[in-house]
């Protein structure tokens, strides 16, 4: 069953949002699933993590030139902080984790 986007999406102003751009190959999702929730867990409200499926919405994956996936932006009051094309590493998380700080 299909998630249900029709609902608006509820940020506090001054949270950041990771967009996961997820890849059409599905046998990669469950990595990439585990990760954008574990990073959920670990920035807690500091930051909100949404999926982005790139059969579903790719509106969204243009409006953002997404060329390449799975891809990683962070967007803080609909300024673009941070991006990562690829798959993650220690050092991607690391980059991130100090983007939020400073932001």
């Amino acid at each position: 069953m299909m998630p249900d986007y029709s609902y608006p999406i509820l940020i506090p102003a001054k949270s950041a949002v990771l967009l996961v751009f997820m890849p059409l190959d599905r046998q990669r999702h469950p990595s990439l699933v585990a990760l954008a929730n574990s990073l959920q867990q670990q920035l807690g409200n500091r930051l909100r993590v949404l999926r982005i499926d790139e059969a579903n919405h790719p509106d969204v994956v243009r409006s953002f030139d997404i060329t390449e996936t799975p891809a990683f932006v962070l967007v803080q009051q609909g300024v673009e902080l941070w991006r990562q094309v690829g798959t993650p590493n220690e050092e991607m998380l690391t980059q991130l984790s100090q983007q939020l700080l400073n932001s």
